[in-house]
Parts: C-alpha cells; sequence; structure tokens
C-alpha cells in the first residue's frame, strides 16, 4: 500500500462513523474518521508517529477489503488534488449520450420548473440519505456573485440548521474549493471573473469533488441553460428568486433527507 495514496471514505464508513457504536473497534473508528479525502498515508503516519508503520498499513488494509475507505487519488501529482490547477484544464466535451440524456430529462422537468420554482434531476439523487462528511450537520457551499441571493439562501439554510460557506469571485472560490469538501453546493452559472458551467464541469472530472451534489441557482433558466447544467452534472436546476421553503425541500431531495 503506497504511502502517497489519498484515501477517503465511503458512504458505508461515513454510516459507520454516525453509528452508536458501530461494527468497529474504537481504535479503527478513530482511523476511519481521519481520511477525508486530501490527506495521503504518509501525512496520516506523521499525525500518528507512536504507532508502527506495520500496524498502520494493516489496519489501513482492512478498512479497504471492509469496504470503509477507497482510493481517492495520489499525491504524487498534485494537480490530482489541487482545483486551481483545473481551472488551467479545458472543460470536457460531453458525450452523444450525456447530450440526449439532459435533453430527454429537460424536456420532462420544465413543466415542473415553471410550476414550481424548481426541480431535480431524479437520475442523479441518491437512493438513500447522504450522510454529512463530517459531524451530524451538513455544510453547504454558496457560489453566487449576488450577494443579495446568497443573503437570503444562506438564512434559510442557516435558521434550518446547516453550516454556510460562501464566495463569489475566483479568488473566494478557489479559497473555498480548496478547503474539505461541502455535503452540497448551490451555484449561479453566472460569475463575474468565471464561467459556472465550466467550474461545473471541472467539479465533476475532480476525484474529491465529483461526488458532491450541485444544485444551479440561476436566473437563465432557459431550455438550453438546463441542458447545459445536466450535460455537466447538475443535480438539481433551480430559478430565481427562491423561497425559502422551496430550496429547503430541494436540498433535503438531493441529500436524500426525509
Amino acid at each position: 500500500m503506497s504511502e502517497k495514496v489519498v484515501y477517503t471514505q465511503t458512504a458505508k464508513g461515513r454510516d459507520e462513523i454516525s453509528a452508536t457504536p458501530g461494527t468497529l473497534g474504537p481504535n479503527l473508528k478513530v482511523l476511519l474518521g481521519m481520511f477525508d479525502g486530501q490527506s495521503t498515508v504518509e501525512e496520516l503516519q506523521k499525525k500518528l508517529n507512536k504507532v508502527p508503520l506495520d500496524r498502520l498499513l494493516a489496519a489501513l488494509d482492512t478498512l479497504v477489503k471492509e469496504g470503509y475507505i477507497e482510493r481517492s487519488g495520489s499525491a504524487t501529482a498534485s494537480d490530482d488534488l489541487d482545483f486551481a490547477a483545473y481551472m488551467n484544464r479545458p472543460p470536457p466535451t460531453p458525450t452523444a449520450k450525456q447530450r440526449q440524456d439532459a435533453e430527454q430529462t429537460t424536456l420532462t422537468s420544465m413543466r415542473a420548473l415553471k410550476k414550481s420554482g424548481f426541480f431535480v434531476n431524479i437520475i442523479a439523487q441518491s437512493s438513500k440519505r447522504i450522510l454529512p462528511r463530517s459531524g451530524d450537520t451538513y455544510s453547504i457551499l454558496i457560489i453566487d456573485a449576488d450577494q443579495a441571493n446568497t443573503l437570503v439562501l444562506a438564512r434559510a439554510l442557516m435558521l434550518a440548521k446547516y453550516n454556510v460557506r460562501s464566495a463569489c469571485r475566483e479568488a473566494e472560490i478557489l479559497a473555498e474549493l480548496s478547503k474539505p469538501p461541502p455535503d452540497l453546493i448551490l451555484m449561479d452559472v453566472a460569475l463575474p471573473d468565471l464561467v459556472g458551467i465550466e467550474i461545473l464541469a471541472k467539479l465533476r472530472e475532480h476525484p474529491v469533488f465529483k461526488s458532491v451534489p450541485v444544485i444551479v441557482v440561476t436566473t437563465q433558466a432557459q431550455h438550453d441553460d438546463v441542458v447545459a447544467a445536466l450535460v455537466y452534472g447538475a443535480n438539481g436546476f433551480m430559478t430565481k428568486p427562491v423561497e425559502p421553503d422551496t430550496l429547503l425541500d430541494s436540498v433535503k431531495s438531493v441529500l436524500g433527507v426525509k
């Protein structure tokens, strides 16, 4: 097992973290909690310098074989985990099937979008509740240049007991995306110095952020806008202005929260 490899918790691992008392012994559970999708085995070894390397690697092997963690990427290629590096890469070209699926979903969803103000891409919903990545509270990142809209969204989310982060300009966005990933991203595709759809596309290529649900929140709600968002992996699409109840319903739908 390479010391340069980065591991992240699987759904089973996140379930175990929140379980009381759970299946794993206390030492393995503590170790499991240290896998954040960004730290390498080498870095964990430095933190656990009193634990013999052979014992640490044996414990890691157990967590991998039993499905609690999985390989996320390799730190030998730093660009693999550096989101800023992804901004210098051209966006991927969607496949014909991705476009076809997005067109079909858009045609069946535009009526619901016009009626309720939002829809959730059923294909991308989790079959069960997505557990918070850290602790018991969900963390939500808002990427939006409209500060008034950000305040409305943030207030509704904080009143509902979500942790909220926000960013609007390129430096702020890249700074937020260099931190441990949130549980959900709400983003506008109209940004002052970045192209929102390209950010979405690159999130879906990134080894850490590719599994983070994204809801596009925007005034641009024409057919082609919805297709573009779905082609690049948006889980949902909402129009501004967003009603608090509609926002919370869509967040719960994407996270699989009843």
